[in-house]
């Protein structure tokens, strides 16, 4: 049975780094836009691969940018491209919720920096925000590799624990009880109410050895975040639209290497609860097709037999695939080494692709 490739509001694309990840879902979004449809591509990693296939520059993390059809046809794209920058991100919570003066923590201020720590939260807090915006008929999202994947699919569980019920009660009782006018800062007022002796004791020792502004420094970035929990809080309600396949395409990104699709299963397994048997496997770089045209001269006897075994290697890769996945993708090698021409032949080929079942 042949299954037809259809649209989502939501197209994830995962993998391992070294697999075509990132030429695949810029190909995809560039494809969806052709059909007419207004389709915004997210990066949370911004690859250098990304900037150079839309010429976009570094400086231009975090704003959502118009792209011209990158094959110069002249047509009107309604595509857009956004690199994931989590300052900008925290720009826009502090500023719908009302409390940019949580801009001024300096923890936040770090913690908000590329690869400081809040990255694949605030990326999911990025994604549902744009979702409610209803701009777009289809948001490409290109997420990070191997790992870093994992923690953005945890970063819902992460805000989850971070907002538990009991938390969110003390912050409410002591909303009512401190008085806010009070020279003294919110935040050292909560520590001087619920912080215990022993702890006290220990963030005396931290005080000695980070400087006198420690404590409070730090649970005023509690306070902080916690202002801006409702976007936060939202992104929980994203992960579930992610769990529906009515809503959403994964893509699991993998190469014709062996070791590449044991990491593409090992992945798998680790977000089964989002990645499973009826998402998509796109078995990139794939060769067969070349390889079965391919008649080598004076029908030499050693590169037949070379042509022979390539090709009974990556059968025998895709049948392994069939065991995990129902739905497998094949994408040619490309062999051009313009980045343009690289997306243009991936795009032609999401044009006419139908997951194969041999």
């Amino acid at each position: 049975m042949i299954v037809s490739l259809t649209a989502r509001k939501f197209e994830i694309f995962s993998g391992t780094g070294g697999v075509g990840k990132t030429t695949l879902a810029t190909s995809r979004a560039i494809t969806l836009a052709q059909e007419g449809q207004k389709v915004l591509l997210i990066t949370i990693d911004p690859a250098k691969r990304l900037r150079e296939l839309l010429n976009i520059k570094l400086e231009d993390a975090g704003k959502v940018l118009p792209i011209p059809d990158p094959f110069q046809k002249n047509e009107q794209l309604k595509l857009y491209v956004e690199l994931m920058d989590p300052t900008s991100t925290f720009t826009r919570v502090a500023q719908a919720n009302n409390c940019e003066d949580v801009l001024n923590n300096r923890i936040l201020n770090i913690l908000t920096r590329p690869y400081g720590g809040l990255n694949e939260i605030l990326a999911m807090v990025e994604l549902n925000m744009q979702m409610q915006s209803n701009q777009y008929d289809a948001i490409i999202l290109d997420t990070p590799p191997g790992g870093h994947f994992l923690d953005f699919l945890d970063s819902a569980n992460r805000i989850q624990i971070f907002f538990d019920q009991s938390f969110v009660e003390i912050f409410q009782y002591l909303g009512k009880k401190i008085d806010r006018s009070n020279t003294m800062s919110f935040g050292k007022r909560i520590v001087n109410k619920v912080v215990s002796s022993g702890v006290k004791t220990l963030l005396s020792y931290l005080n000695k050895v980070t400087g006198d502004k420690f404590v409070e420094d730090f649970v005023d970035t509690i306070i902080a975040i916690y202002k801006t929990k409702d976007s936060f809080l939202g992104a929980l309600n994203l992960q579930k639209e992610l769990k529906n396949h009515d809503n959403s395409n994964w893509f699991l990104v993998t190469s014709v290497d062996q070791n590449k699709l044991k990491e593409a299963l090992e992945l798998k397994k680790s977000a089964s609860e989002l990645i499973n048997e009826d998402s998509f496997i796109v078995l990139n770089k794939c060769i067969q097709d070349q390889l079965e045209s391919w008649s080598p001269q004076n029908d030499n006897h050693q590169l037949n037999q070379l042509k022979q075994s390539l090709i009974e290697r990556e059968l025998k890769l895709k049948s392994g695939l069939k065991n995990n996945f129902k739905q497998v993708l094949e994408f040619p090698e490309v062999f051009s080494l313009s980045p343009i021409e690289h997306v243009k032949e991936l795009s032609q080929t999401w044009t006419k692709i139908t997951p194969r079942e041999n």
